[in-house]
C-alpha cells in the first residue's frame, strides 16, 4: 500500500540556521565594542605616558638648572630629549615639548625668563616670549614668592622697562613650567574618530639654587 509522502515543514517553523543568523546580527556590535575598548585603553595608556613625561621634564630641569644662572639651549635640548625618551614608543614626530622658566611678579602672574620648545626632535618657536607676563594658578604661590616693588609700582608691568629690571630681579620666586602635547591617532580606523591632542602641564619649584 502506498504511503503518502510527509508534508514538508513550513519555513516559519524551520529552526535550522538560527544560531548563524543571530551570530551575524550580533557580530557588528561585538566588533564595535572590541575595537572601541582597544582604542580607549590605548588612548588612556598614551595619556598616562604624556603625564609621566611632563613631570619628568619639569623635574629634570628643577633639579639641574639654577634659576638665577644662565642656561644654554644645548642643555635644555638634553632635558627635552630625555623627556621624549620617556614617551617611547610614542613617535616624536607628533610630540611637542616645552620648558619655561617663570619669575613670579604677583599672586597670579609671572614673567617669562626664558622658554624653549621642541617638536619632531627639532627646536621650534616657543609659545612664550621672554619678558612677557603669563597667568599662573594662584594655588601655587605663597607670600614669600611674591616680590615687592621698591618704588611701589606694579612689578608685572615693569618687566620690559630697563630701569626696573633690577627691581624685579631682587625678589620673587621662580617656577619651571613643563608642557607636553601629543597628537593621538587611533591605531585602528574607527569611523569618525579623528586625531585627538593629549596634553599635560606641570609646575616645579627649583631645587638647585
Amino acid at each position: 500500500m502506498l504511503r503518502r509522502p510527509a508534508k514538508s515543514p513550513r519555513l516559519i517553523h524551520d529552526r535550522r540556521g538560527t544560531a548563524m543568523i543571530e551570530f551575524a546580527l550580533a557580530l557588528p556590535l561585538m566588533l564595535t565594542m572590541f575595537v572601541g575598548g582597544y582604542v580607549l585603553a590605548d588612548m588612556i595608556s598614551c595619556a598616562r605616558k604624556v603625564t609621566v613625561a611632563t613631570r619628568a621634564l619639569a623635574d629634570l630641569v628643577s633639579r639641574n638648572v639654577s634659576p638665577s644662572s644662565p642656561v644654554t639651549a644645548a642643555q635644555l635640548t638634553t632635558y627635552l630629549n630625555s623627556a621624549q625618551l620617556v614617551m617611547t614608543p610614542m613617535p616624536a614626530a607628533v610630540t611637542r615639548l616645552q620648558i619655561t622658566e617663570l619669575r613670579v611678579c604677583d599672586a597670579t602672574h609671572a614673567y617669562v625668563v626664558w622658554s624653549q620648545a621642541q617638536s619632531a626632535g627639532a627646536t621650534v618657536a616657543s609659545t612664550f616670549t621672554a619678558g612677557s607676563v603669563v597667568s599662573i594658578p594662584a594655588s601655587l604661590i605663597t607670600s614669600p614668592m611674591v616680590p615687592t616693588s621698591a618704588d611701589g609700582s606694579n612689578v608685572c608691568s615693569n618687566t620690559t622697562a630697563a630701569a626696573n629690571k633690577t627691581v624685579v630681579g631682587t625678589a620673587g620666586g621662580y617656577l619651571f613650567y613643563g608642557q607636553i602635547s601629543y597628537a593621538y591617532t587611533p591605531p585602528i580606523g574607527f569611523g569618525s574618530l579623528i586625531t585627538t591632542t593629549l596634553g599635560d602641564q606641570d609646575y616645579m619649584i627649583p631645587r638647585l639654587q
